[in-house]
């Protein structure tokens, strides 16, 4: 049993974890600090009820989960995402909600890039040619992209999005921005145009997926949007696997209404080995690991025990994403 005296910090997790970034950054509180592995709805809620705090990688906490949840006041949730909890019925519960946004924003944006530039110089293709004893097929003095002086597309201008510009005008690229929640002001900042959505697809040569899943966002590429892009434009996407219509991308591949495509996320995960993105020579599959990297991830580790403390000790956390919550609490 905890102690009730005790405020309780509980990570969630598949497997256990001994917390040493995390025990860190809590040094010098005096708070029980455990790692639950959980694999259910029922274990969560069991493993998080007398919870003061939640340490949460990436397991669902529903709204069904916070009704039982009678001690929280923060749940911190690892990396830039958080659909995997609902945010509304932690607001009404009077519980801060933190992501630990910009931690791995050149992470995700190098392996963006890196999707982007193979597409363009389609390396799987050329790679598989190769390697099959087809050199012949392949080889061409007038193939690919240039790359230098193309335009892309970025939706989404966050930590990740402006991370993503800064590396494409690098590269001498015109780059076009879709984001109606930040100031245009960013535009002189970084050398971008801020443009609508249907022009953005129109006019772009690669599009880029910088946003959270949320309910506007929900296929925000779609068949229409599809139908829109050029038939030589590339779509990545290193966001969340539902910002795009799977179904409809894997159609607009098969006829060719795109040229290709960079994924990294998937409305289903793992990828069934059936899916038949897997089939197609003009599409790279990474496995949700954009953010990944070992100083990446202490970097989360250790910010999402300093954010646990900072409330602990009666303070605002750096990053709250339902700000709103404030004024219940």
């Amino acid at each position: 049993m905890p102690d009730q005296n005790r405020p309780l910090v509980v990570h969630i997790d598949a497997k256990e974890s001994p917390l040493e970034p995390e025990r860190a950054a809590l040094a010098g509180i005096d708070c029980e600090i455990i790692s639950i592995a959980v694999s259910s709805e029922g274990e969560i809620i069991e493993a998080v009820k007398d919870a003061t705090v939640i340490l949460n990688d990436h397991s669902p906490v529903t709204a069904a989960m916070v009704d039982q949840l009678t001690n929280c006041k923060l749940i911190i949730r690892y990396g830039h995402g958080y659909d995997t909890v609902d945010v509304d019925a932690c607001t009404e519960a009077g519980i801060i909600v933190t992501n630990i946004a910009g931690s791995t924003s050149e992470e995700v944006s190098n392996h963006a890039l890196t999707l982007m530039l193979a597409s363009a110089r389609e390396i799987k293709r050329l790679d598989l040619a190769t390697t099959s004893g087809r050199w012949g097929e392949v080889y061409s003095r007038s193939i690919l992209n240039h790359i230098y002086g193309e335009t892309v597309g970025i939706v989404g201008f966050g930590w990740i999005g402006r991370a993503m510009a800064r590396k494409c005008k690098a590269l001498g690229m015109n780059v076009l921005v879709n984001d109606p929640h930040v100031g245009e002001h960013l535009a002189v900042e970084y050398g971008v145009e801020f443009t609508s959505k249907d022009d953005l697809l129109k006019r772009s040569d690669y599009i880029t997926l910088h946003v959270p899943h949320l309910e506007d966002t929900h296929h925000f590429i779609d068949a229409n949007a599809l139908e829109t892009m050029k038939p030589s434009a590339y779509l990545i996407n290193t966001s969340r696997g539902p910002v795009v219509d799977e179904k409809a991308l894997v159609h607009a591949l098969q006829n060719k209404q795109i040229a290709g495509a960079g994924i990294d996320v998937y409305e289903e995960e793992p990828l069934s080995l059936d899916n038949p993105i897997l089939k197609m020579e003009n599409v790279i599959c990474t496995p949700h690991v954009a953010g990944s990297s070992e100083v990446g991830w202490e970097i989360i580790r250790r910010r999402a025990g300093e954010e646990a403390a900072r409330v602990l000790r009666g303070n605002r956390p750096n990053v709250v994403v339902n700000p709103e919550v404030l004024g219940r609490i």
